[in-house]
């Protein structure tokens, strides 16, 4: 799984990490949820947002379930992570306890982090390309809530500052095969 804040690189690193993985790229949003994404955006309420997206990374939990029971390595963009921090961001009231019971729980999670002029550098290239919505608007305005929340979370962070998305892949490929040797 990779989290992060936006405009670290985890759309950007994704695919290649699963390809060099040959792995599985699950999206964080399944296709079937598009349309509901799009009228809770809408309302721009926090908490039914919050909701929506936990009940889509349970969602993606089943999915990925699958594939690993197939025997499948999968990589997931972001997961209950980046729903809790993000919300966290926006105000959320209170942040809802992770079921592990129910989910999958990642066998490794990497907070990918970027200096922070670097990040906003991404985010205004964003902003000049298709803009930046709403609700990436409201977050950044309190980016430091999501990087505390993922703090307490304990992720481990990887600096992708001084890399190309292809090197951050190969060194998040490195780290997963050496983290199977050890567990195999």
């Amino acid at each position: 799984m990779l989290e992060g804040l936006s405009a670290v690189g985890k759309s950007t690193v994704s695919p290649l990490l699963a390809e060099r993985l040959d792995a599985t790229l699950i999206p964080t949003l399944l296709p079937e949820f598009e349309t509901v994404r799009k009228g809770v955006d809408r309302t721009r309420l926090v908490m039914p947002r919050l909701h929506f997206w936990m009940m889509t990374n349970y969602a993606v939990s089943e999915t990925v379930r699958e594939h690993v029971r197939s025997g499948q390595d999968v990589v997931v963009e972001s997961y209950f992570y980046r729903t809790l921090a993000t919300h966290a961001a926006l105000g959320a009231s209170q942040l809802p306890e992770i079921n592990w019971d129910h989910a999958l729980a990642p066998d490794m999670t990497v907070l990918l982090t970027v200096d922070e002029p670097v990040r906003q550098e991404r985010l205004a290239e964003r902003e000049r390309q298709h803009g930046l919505s709403y609700w990436s608007r409201r977050e950044e305005s309190n980016v430091e809530v999501t990087r505390r929340t993922y703090e307490a979370l304990g992720l481990q962070p990887f600096d992708t500052t001084r890399l190309n998305a292809a090197q951050v892949a190969e060194r998040l490929a490195q780290l997963a095969t050496q983290r199977e040797a050890i567990r195999g």
